[in-house]
């Protein structure tokens, strides 16, 4: 279903062929700082339409190493961007440049060099305005992450902004990723350029549906002047010595050209997996004499995790507060599962997560503790220490959320996952908790984990686990029953949710009044209809389904003839979610699909049925889907059965055009209405 493609060592391709030095007319750009009158004019290009509210000119990325005091190599990565300015709605969001970076003890990251100018057209001269040095602001995120951010000068619509800045990085590890595509902007040219010594060999992941306008790769040499350990290599090591270190170098270049801007569609799970990127890791070194792996199996990377102060390396410690809290919680339980549980609902209830993209530890346990709050590695972590201490067996699994794109079951990238929840057995049955989110119930994971590999991190249980959106299937049933009253068309609708829906009701009033939600609904229908003695059952059970239930009155002017019912009320689709004629990227829905809509109502005294919907019933791709719209007239009752389900939630684009038909008959169906006329 991915666009990725398959992961493979850099080397292995980088020498089938050699690197093309010197550029042609079609195959460079301009230098910095070299912008003409001729600029300004962009050639017509089917990549920029109407709704372009910028065009990136060009982006230049470019990493070659260096020798480094603190670890052995640095990386230097320099990026060069210039881009057209076409409307205001562009400026707030690429005037400004944040630049992430890090420092550490033992390791950092510096950001130099930065210079950038805008560049306007005026009376047909070129008029520039350079970024002065005092206006680069250096900004502390937390202890060890910080933002290098400028604004350029100057900038309006019509203007050509430009800048550069070099990044000098201890973490070679992970080298910084490329995208030749933007979510947001056409873009006429992107290139990267990689020159990495043969000492470090890095495994590349590829993904998108563009071609390279050039990909050409070779050999190189290079001297380093490098810090390393006496007698062996290591990053953050003491006792070193300086060496002089000639290396032949891979090297590298991508050119993507007039690449169109990511047109995000319904249904897909993040632009993130398709857009044209490469990403690099470390797959192992060599010291002069044989190579050493790093990270390049799921074994050899969980064995680091558990050994990781940041990770494992702390779920057995001992802790007087996690000791305490445990012995209270369990006090008075009977069985595993009732201390599991109580364990869980005590940690999801009482630590608020802050950062739900960082699946490590930020501080140590007794902090976390001692705050009641921490990212999701702080309270699933401890979640798991707390139930091991109960002497309840639980594990860490790591994964990537759907909103962070895909991990790989084949390679441990492990900047690819962002999350941790805990994996439990109690009397021989297997659990999956995440504390992180308030509104779970015991056992349930929100949608998001939905998102295919993760990993079990333990040293007897390791292996992999699938959360995949075909295995979760979301069931609601609503219940409309009408009645004729002398008040007029009146009756009550009930719903039960299923878990994800439940969840999502949960954590939308969260901290609000249940007023506001049936407000929502009366707003969603203006005067057509007045609903009142709302109510929404189980919302602090969180194991149960939620259940919401309200009455309404159909506004009908007295005596009026025709009447028209609509017999879905607000519950059916109103528009088709898939509007495009073609897709270039799977339909990847959040679950499985399984409603049912029954509507019984009766017909008002000195009323007869003028026009009835007629019963249908439609099936998607065979066994895939169905659709079943059965409705009668019998006794003076109308009876409808509506019943909409989907086999499958991921969709290849050459299922679209069947997919999209199915769901524009369900949403015509939906929209039909009764008409009742006097007799």
């Amino acid at each position: 279903m991915t666009a990725l493609k398959a992961v493979i060592f850099l080397p292995m391709i980088f020498f089938l062929c050699m690197l093309q030095r010197h550029c042609s007319a079609q195959d460079k750009i301009k230098d910095l700082g070299k912008i003409s009158p001729a600029d300004f004019t962009l050639s017509a290009n089917p990549i920029i339409d109407s709704n372009a509210s910028a065009v990136i000119l060009s982006d230049v990325g470019s990493v070659h190493f260096t020798g480094s005091k603190q670890n052995e190599f640095a990386y230097v990565y320099q990026r060069q961007t210039r881009i057209k300015i076409l409307n205001k709605k562009a400026i707030e969001g690429l005037a400004t440049v944040v630049i992430s970076h890090q420092k550490w003890d033992d390791a950092d990251e510096i950001v130099d060099k930065v210079a950038a100018s805008t560049y306007n057209l005026e009376n047909g001269l070129v008029l520039v305005t350079k970024l002065e040095k005092n206006d680069v602001f250096e900004n502390q995120q937390d202890k060890n992450h910080f933002e290098t951010k400028f604004t350029l000068p100057g900038v309006k619509e019509g203007s050509i902004i430009e800048y550069t800045y070099t990044i000098t990085s201890d973490f070679y590890v992970d080298l910084p990723s490329w995208q030749f595509q933007s979510i947001a902007y056409p873009c006429l040219w992107s290139e990267y350029q990689i020159n990495i010594p043969n000492l470090k060999s890095y495994i590349l992941v590829k993904q998108g549906i563009h071609s390279y306008f050039i990909d050409k790769g070779g050999e190189g040499h290079e001297n380093y002047r490098i810090s390393q350990k006496k007698g062996s290599t290591g990053i953050g090591a003491n006792d070193k010595e300086d060496l002089n270190i000639s290396s032949n170098t891979v090297l590298h270049r991508w050119v993507m050209k007039n690449i169109p801007a990511f047109q995000e569609e319904n249904y897909l799970s993040t632009p993130k997996n398709y857009l044209d990127e490469i990403e690099f890791q470390l797959a192992r070194t060599y010291d002069g004499e044989e190579y050493h792996d790093y990270k390049n199996s799921w074994r050899q990377a969980t064995t680091e995790l558990l050994a990781a102060d940041y990770f494992g390396g702390t779920l057995n410690q001992g802790n007087h507060l996690i000791a305490e809290s445990v012995a209270k919680l369990t006090a008075g339980n009977y069985g595993a599962l009732e201390e599991a549980k109580a364990i869980y609902y005590y940690v999801s209830s009482n630590f608020t997560c802050n950062n739900y993209y960082n699946n490590r530890l930020t501080t140590d346990l007794y902090d976390v503790m001692k705050k009641n709050s921490g990212s999701v590695g702080d309270i699933n972590l401890l979640l798991i220490s707390m139930l091991r201490k109960a002497g309840i067996k639980a594990d860490p699994v790591v994964l990537s959320t759907r909103e962070y794109g895909f991990n790989l079951a084949s390679y441990p990238i492990l900047q690819r996952l962002n999350y941790v929840i805990a994996r439990v057995t109690v009397n021989g049955k297997v659990y999956y908790l995440d504390a992180a989110h308030s509104e779970l119930g015991f056992g349930q994971l929100a949608g998001n984990c939905y998102n295919g590999h993760a990993r079990i991190i333990s040293d007897k249980d390791s292996g992999s686990v699938y959360f995949n959106t075909d295995s979760l299937k979301e069931s609601k049933t609503t219940l409309v029953l009408i009645s004729n009253t002398d008040k007029g068309i009146e009756g009550t609708v009930q719903s039960t949710l299923g878990k994800e829906e439940s969840y999502r009701l949960r954590l939308h009033l969260r901290g609000k009044d249940q007023k506001d939600y049936f407000k929502d609904i009366q707003t969603s229908w203006g005067e057509d209809m007045e609903i009142g003695n709302g109510g929404i059952d189980s919302l602090n059970r969180l194991e149960d389904p939620v259940k919401v239930y309200y009455d309404f009155r159909l506004n009908q002017p007295a005596g009026a003839s025709p009447l028209y019912i609509p017999p879905m009320l607000g519950e059916g689709l109103r528009e088709n979610p898939f509007k495009a004629a073609e897709r270039k990227y799977p339909v990847e829905m959040p679950y499985l699909m399984d409603e049912l809509y029954i509507f019984n109502m009766q017909i008002p005294d000195g009323y007869e049925v003028d026009e009835l919907p007629k019963s249908a019933r439609i099936a998607l791709n065979g066994d895939q889907g169905m659709f079943e719209y059965l409705i009668a007239n019998q006794s003076g009752m109308i009876q409808l059965r509506c019943h909409l389900k989907l086999n499958r939630a991921n969709f290849y684009p050459d299922d679209y055009s069947n997919l999209r038909e199915f769901f524009g008959y369900v949403v015509k169906k939906e929209s039909e209405t009764i008409v009742l006329k006097k007799k």
